[in-house]
């Protein structure tokens, strides 16, 4: 159960700051997206689960790694891009 709980506020952080950062129809369908992304990840563990390919330790690991550490992951290389290209504006 915190597993899914962390995977659901990751996933919704990364959407609401694609969300946050543009304005119109088009954040609301990156956010709407991540969301998307969230839910295909759980429904294939959840397939691999039930038809055994993967054992159970093995499929929770995957979703904490693709819940947590994935949104995570892109959200700080949007960061760093971001402030890399400040540093590159700054000493033009």
């Amino acid at each position: 159960m915190p597993q899914a709980f962390l995977k659901l506020m990751s996933w919704s952080a990364l959407g609401l700051g694609l969300l946050v950062r543009g304005t119109g129809a088009s954040a609301l369908l990156r956010c709407v997206t991540m969301l998307g992304v969230a839910l295909l990840v759980c429904a294939l563990m959840l397939v691999l689960d039930i038809w055994r390919v993967l054992e159970q330790h093995e499929v929770e690991g995957a979703l904490l790694c693709l819940g947590v550490l994935l949104p995570a992951g892109l959200a700080l290389a949007w960061k760093a891009s971001l402030m890399a290209s400040k540093l590159q504006l700054k000493k033009v």
